[in-house]
């Protein structure tokens, strides 16, 4: 396809190359799944409730630049995934369908206009039809409307399509004209109209239409050439796992590398999510229907991810036996409610550790996790989307009285995220996340900088995870303060990084130093509490609600803006602890105080800021 792009395109690409000191154009093109390589980092992403599917990387950023792109293009309705040409044979590329397009990645074009192209969909459906007088060339009738290298005229005359042309993106999105306007019968409702054809695509003219953004149509290519091509494919399933000859796993081409021969990518573009409690049956006081509340929440909010933490002790039988439970429910009503889950798994059995309480399994109950977790990820596969293996190990009153060794914990690590991959390759593994910290007391805590410093040093914790969980403080501090090179207001907690949210560039520095550069992070818990009656958190008392929001979207604006593309991903803590501490008598609960609802499922700020936050 793109050879035959640059042949009407040559002279403009070389100009822009010039002009911008970018790189030229490349003319080497893959000519197998195996060489096509993986998709150029872009931290940002959408996903579309309407479809399910998520945009990410440049195809998002190309989306998200063109005007009116939902009338362009249309929603997404596929994966990306490798794909032969359709009008260079032999030569393969990454696309993503949408409605109305085929977007295409083109990686020796990476670092100009054209990494991103529309396919050729118009060039394909006026193949055969040369011969008719629509299609033939015309003279140049010199009013300033003739387009010399295709030999056709764009203008507004019978129908407006030049100013919708000119509006809506131009020659990059829709290509050269190949007809004159003319008329032709609709075959979805029998109409006449005045229709003209495009490299990319056709135009439809609808004049009795009201709504002035439905006066031009645009033809659904994308779905046409998808019910043609690919009936049956994975690939035009949201959530289904892809094998190699579409996702290119396995041969260097369908992830982000990481270097640890995983298939799973963790090239998700930017997640948005929540921590949250899904469980109705597991908390003190059931609370019918608190899941579908709260999955609707999160999607209202254009956060479609959420935390979750699943207790071991609470599935896992002395005798073997694994009772799933209301996590079947939970998986479920996600998946349908098209929101993503990353599992935090906690809590070993009593039976599993050393000393009868529950917090990490002993060494000679390794495999009996490693079980539990690969039956997990074989049960739950394509609809768990990433597992972090517990959570803030550093911290004794998190592990049972327990602060793990680091050497320990990469051991139990290992063989949990190799039991998750040989049972679902496209799972994402996290590490779990230790709280920040200076406190270095063995009955108390480890720092945090200190523990993934021990961590990053076994050379086996590259190749175990795909990304690093992080959770940084924040105390009463705002999120682009730092000690001690801009200490917060204080008047306490500003005295030790370990009450920053800027915690997380420490962690990153200490990445880079460990040859860890190219590993994702993701901010698996962060947020700020407000007024409370819990010891221990009284700076929360000196935050407002208004400013609980002010901070949060802040340190959302942080990540993007000084972080990409490094961190790919923050959960908030958290979305709606509120409701289960008001249904207990203690709505002032420090976990209340952290949430974004008050315990009636009413707003707080911090939601409805995170609501209007462009993401």
């Amino acid at each position: 396809m793109y050879r035959r792009f640059l042949s009407s395109m040559t002279l403009l690409v070389a100009l822009v190359s010039g002009a911008l000191g970018l790189p030229g154009v490349a003319l080497a093109v893959p000519h197998s799944v195996s060489e096509v390589p993986a998709s150029q980092t872009y931290a940002a992403s959408r996903t579309f409730s309407e479809t399910g599917f998520t945009v990410a990387n440049y195809f998002y950023k190309t989306w998200k630049a063109t005007p009116n792109a939902l009338f362009v293009y249309g929603l997404p309705i596929s994966q990306p995934f490798i794909e032969e040409s359709i009008s260079s044979p032999g030569e393969f590329y990454r696309v993503q369908y949408f409605e109305r397009a085929i977007l295409e990645e083109h990686p020796d074009n990476f670092g100009t206009p054209y990494y991103i192209l529309g396919r050729l969909l118009g060039s394909k459906l006026a193949s055969a039809r040369g011969g008719e007088t629509a299609f033939k060339a015309v003279a140049n009738p010199g009013d300033g409307t003739f387009d010399s290298a295709s030999g056709h005229t764009l203008r507004n005359d019978h129908a407006p399509f030049r100013t919708f042309y000119t509006s809506n993106g131009g020659l990059q999105v829709f290509g050269r004209p190949l007809s004159e306007q003319f008329q032709e019968v609709n075959k979805a409702n029998g109409k006449t109209y005045w229709v003209q054809y495009f490299e990319r695509q056709r135009m439809e003219w609808h004049p009795e239409e009201t709504n002035p953004n439905y006066k031009i149509l645009l033809g659904l290519l994308g779905n046409e050439y998808r019910d043609a091509n690919h009936a049956g494919s994975p690939a035009f399933v949201a959530g289904a796992s892809l094998p190699n000859e579409l996702s290119g796993a396995g041969n260097g081409g369908g992830s982000t590398s990481s270097g640890n021969g995983s298939t799973s990518s963790a090239s998700t573009g930017f997640v948005y999510g929540f921590n949250a409690l899904l469980y109705e049956q597991q908390i003190s006081t059931p609370i019918p229907g608190m899941r579908m509340k709260t999955l609707q929440l999160a999607k209202d909010a254009g956060m479609p991810w959420i935390r979750i933490q699943v207790r071991w002790m609470d599935l896992h039988d002395r005798s073997g036996a694994i009772y799933w439970g209301e996590l079947d429910n939970i998986v479920s009503d996600a998946n349908n409610q098209g929101v993503k889950l990353l599992a935090s798994i906690v809590n070993a059995p009593s039976w599993a550790t050393s000393n009868g309480r529950n917090g990490l399994p002993s060494r000679e109950h390794f495999n009996d996790f490693n079980y539990f977790m690969g039956q997990m990820a074989a049960r739950y596969k394509g609809r768990i989307k990433a597992y972090e293996i517990w959570n803030e190990e550093n911290l004794a009153h998190e592990n049972a009285g327990r602060v793990a060794n680091a050497s320990f914990y990469v051991d139990m690590l290992v063989g949990a995220s190799n039991a998750i991959r040989a049972s679902d390759s496209g799972a994402l593994v996290l590490s779990g996340a230790p709280s920040a910290t200076e406190t270095n007391v063995p009955s108390i805590a480890i720092s945090d900088i200190t523990f993934l410093d021990q961590m990053f040093s076994d050379p086996r914790f590259n190749s175990a995870v795909d990304i690093v969980g992080v959770h940084p403080g924040g105390a009463s501090n705002p999120p682009d303060t730092m000690w001690p090179s801009n200490p917060g207001p204080g008047p306490n907690y500003v005295t030790s990084g370990e009450f920053y949210f800027r915690r997380v560039e420490n962690v990153r520095d200490l990445m880079v130093r460990k040859g860890l550069g190219n590993k994702p992070v993701w901010v698996t818990e962060f947020g700020w509490a407000t007024h409370n009656n819990t010891p221990g958190y009284e700076f929360g008392n000196s935050i407002s609600s208004q400013k609980q929001a002010d901070y949060i979207v802040r340190a959302f604006q942080l990540a993007k803006t000084n972080y990409s593309p490094w961190l790919t991903g923050m959960f908030l803590w958290q979305l709606n602890y509120a409701v289960s501490w008001k249904a207990n008598g203690n709505e002032f609960h420090e976990q209340a105080s952290y949430g974004v609802i008050n315990g009636d499922y009413s707003p707080r700020p911090a939601y409805l800021a995170l609501q209007a936050m462009p993401k």
